[in-house]
């Protein structure tokens, strides 16, 4: 399997190097991509991430910067791929809003727990990850066995048309 590509929002650099530590001692073989803003991770064409990691309020740089919500609906604009929200506020608006425009998990970072909730919302999303890939391949087989059975059938049907 190639290694995990995960997109890093976060305009706080003393946090955004914490995660990429976190990322790397928890998922060694993991290619992680730091952005301050969103409109930057947007823009890395040459990026194809299996995961996005999301700080909600991205303005500290630049105050005209897209919130998390809004980049959010950027990405599934264009892709499916899973986006964990990691931020520092604790709205349960804010976070509800997340998971209705699509968003995998929400975690505080300011809570005590918030690397192994973090780790945990990973390994959530590699899971279900994981399970698409076998439904699709099992839907492949599905798919073959079907073709097998309609082309067995059809021989036997010729084979006693034929007797």
């Amino acid at each position: 399997m190639n290694p995990l590509n995960i997109i890093v929002i976060e305009d706080n650099m003393h946090m955004s190097e914490m995660i990429q530590d976190f990322l790397h001692m928890k998922f060694s073989e993991a290619k992680v991509h730091v952005y301050n803003t969103g409109e930057e991770a947007l823009n890395a064409s040459s990026v194809h991430p299996d995961l996005f990691i999301l700080d909600y309020n991205l303005d500290s740089h630049n105050s005209k910067s897209l919130n998390g919500i809004q980049i959010l609906m950027k990405i599934r604009e264009k892709s499916k791929t899973p986006v964990i929200f990691l931020s520092s506020n604790d709205s349960a608006n804010i976070a509800i809003n997340t998971m209705k425009y699509g968003a995998s998990d929400y975690v505080v970072k300011t809570s005590q727990d918030a690397f192994n909730r973090l780790e945990i919302a990973i390994k959530n999303v590699l899971h279900s990850m994981e399970m698409e890939h076998d439904l699709k391949k099992q839907k492949k087989f599905i798919a073959l066995l079907a073709v097998a059975v309609i082309v067995l059938a059809v021989g036997m049907i010729w084979a006693k048309m034929s007797s």
